[in-house]
């Protein structure tokens, strides 16, 4: 893990400072992890709403039953695959 022990000072407009710490809050991050993430080109996600993690947990009580190995397979892959769109930072261009 990277040791973070330089610090920087900026200044911002209260309402721009107001901004960022809304967006951050939104995305469930600090407003540092928040301001490293973007400068690495990447845009954090909101946080899903409760009807998302309804979806997750049936998805994960599925994969839990008794079913065959094909099943479960499939159960984990779809899980997977809504969790990173849902999830997982987009890559600014």
């Amino acid at each position: 893990m990277l040791t973070r022990n330089v610090q920087m000072n900026i200044r911002v407009t209260a309402e721009e400072k107001k901004l960022f710490e809304l967006a951050a809050a939104r995305c469930g991050l600090t407003l540092s992890q928040y301001i490293r993430m973007r400068l690495h080109n990447q845009m954090p996600r909101q946080l899903p709403n409760a009807d998302y993690r309804q979806v997750l947990d049936a998805l994960t009580a599925l994969y839990q039953k008794d079913n065959t190995p094909e099943v479960q397979r499939e159960i984990l892959e779809t899980l997977l695959t809504v969790q990173r769109a849902v999830t997982v930072p987009q890559k600014e261009e």
